[in-house]
C-alpha cells in the first residue's frame, strides 16, 4: 500500500485523502438530491403527504381560469391586430411600417 501511494501521481498524497473523497461525494450526492427536493416543491408548508389543503386547490383552480381569460382576451386583440395589419397591407402598396421589423 506505501509503494502504491509513494509511486506515480500519488506521491505524498495523505491516507486520509482516500476515505475523504467517497465521503465527499456521498456527501455532495445527498445535498443535491435535498436541495431538488426542495426545489421541486414537497407540498405546501405543513400539508400532509398527498393531502393539499382543498382551499389553495380551489384558489389555484380560479387563477387559471382567470390566466386563461386574459389569455384569450389578448388572443382576440392580437388577432384583430393582425387582421388589420393584413387588411391594410393588401389595399395598399407593401411598405415598411414603424411597429413593423423585417
Amino acid at each position: 500500500m506505501t509503494t502504491f501511494l509513494d509511486s506515480g501521481s500519488f506521491a505524498g498524497t495523505p491516507w486520509w485523502a482516500f476515505v475523504m473523497m467517497p465521503l465527499m461525494m456521498l456527501g455532495m450526492a445527498g445535498m443535491m438530491w435535498f436541495m431538488m427536493r426542495m426545489m421541486m416543491g414537497m407540498g405546501g408548508h405543513g400539508a400532509g403527504h398527498g393531502s393539499p389543503d382543498p382551499t389553495e386547490a380551489s384558489r389555484s383552480e380560479q387563477a387559471t381560469a382567470s390566466e386563461v381569460d386574459v389569455m384569450r382576451r389578448q388572443l382576440a386583440e392580437l388577432q384583430e391586430r393582425l387582421a388589420a395589419m393584413e387588411s391594410d397591407s393588401e389595399t395598399q402598396a407593401p411598405r415598411s411600417e414603424e411597429g413593423e421589423d423585417h
